[in-house]
């Protein structure tokens, strides 16, 4: 019995060493995790680059801020056209004493009677060019007004419906820089022809926006100034401004700034071909800079004691900068400052 009692004895001992290693091992507190490395800061370069801004006003899209047209031919106004309707060169703009009175294409207006006794002048070759467009051959390319001119004014007339004179007095024609579109009628037939008969546009949609000359430099709105355009839908576009005047009643004035409208004629008349109406976003052009040093405004670090600075990354540190601001444009800053060069990191906040 002895024999078998001893190595009992050591598997119990050995079993018994084992359950308390395990049971150490189980009780013992898990160990703590190694620390996490740090993340690494977000850097950009210090780049040099051009900056603008841009400020956005909203218009209305149609066809532009109308013209009141007053007829220059004594008699009875007989007939005008229906407001909606485009009248181009050579075509009955109205009547007077049941004659047409017809649109002529040009840049001087009709000031003096044209006929073979008057001296050459822009007028005379603007008549001759409108002659020529309407299929009249004609003699010569200058500005003198020749028995050839006569006899294709005749011509032109009696096709027309009007007096066969072979010479144009002051109001017996309208001479215009292009074709137009009637607004709204002034007047009705049996009225004196001589006075405010209606109201016209251009025939291409334009957009009209009012310029607060209180919050926007109007220098950005001038005639000629290139606009960007965000048409009711979205669709998107170009403009330039054509005609920059004071709003209607003052409007404005009370504060010292009389606001004005600008009129802004749309580059693709496609892309406003189905807009009849809406709220159309008109993006001026503001200030600009060109060749200048920039980083993201989130770069930039508020002294304690005013001003700013940004954390220039270097050797596996970083250090400060002071820096002066100049011009904000979207998400850059123009910066400038001891040191600072273009290529340099700089830390971003996340």
């Amino acid at each position: 019995m002895k024999r078998w009692l001893v190595p009992a004895l050591a598997v119990l001992l050995v079993v018994g060493a084992g359950g308390v290693l395990v049971y150490s091992r189980l009780g013992a507190p898990p160990s703590a995790p190694p620390p996490a490395a740090p993340a690494a800061a977000d850097t950009v370069e210090v780049r040099k680059t051009d900056l603008s801004t841009s400020v956005t006003v909203n218009g209305t899209v149609g066809y532009g801020q109308p013209v009141t047209f007053t007829g220059r031919r004594a008699g009875t106004l007989t007939w005008l056209p229906a407001p909606g309707t485009v009248v181009g060169a050579g075509k009955k703009l109205y009547t007077v004493d049941a004659k047409p009175v017809p649109l002529l294409l040009g840049s001087t207006p009709l000031y003096r009677k044209l006929d073979v006794t008057v001296t050459p002048g822009p007028d005379v070759r603007e008549l001759l060019t409108n002659l020529r467009s309407f299929g009249y051959r004609l003699d010569g390319k200058g500005d003198k007004f020749t028995p050839d001119t006569e006899a294709a004014l005749k011509r032109w007339q009696k096709a027309n419906g009007m007096d066969e004179t072979g010479f144009l007095d002051v109001g017996d024609a309208v001479v215009l820089p292009s074709a137009i579109r009637i607004d709204a009628l002034k007047a009705q037939p049996g009225a004196p022809a001589a006075a405010e008969l209606f109201g016209y546009t251009g025939v291409g949609k334009s957009v009209t926006a009012q310029i607060d000359p209180a919050q926007i430099d109007v220098a950005a709105a001038k005639p000629g100034a290139k606009v960007a355009l965000v048409l009711p839908g979205g669709a998107q576009t170009t403009g330039a401004v054509t005609t920059l005047a004071p709003a209607p009643q003052g409007e404005g004035a009370e504060t010292g700034t009389p606001k004005q409208i600008a009129t802004i004629t749309i580059d693709d008349q496609n892309a406003a071909a189905a807009v009849d109406s809406g709220q159309v976003q008109v993006k001026l052009a503001g200030q600009s800079r060109t060749g200048v040093l920039a980083v993201p405004v989130t770069a930039l670090l508020a002294l304690g004691e005013g001003g700013y600075a940004v954390q220039v990354v270097e050797r596996g540190g970083t250090r400060l900068v002071a820096v002066r601001t100049g011009m904000f444009a979207g998400d850059l800053v123009e910066v400038s400052g001891a040191g600072l060069t273009e290529g340099l990191r700089v830390v971003r906040a996340s």
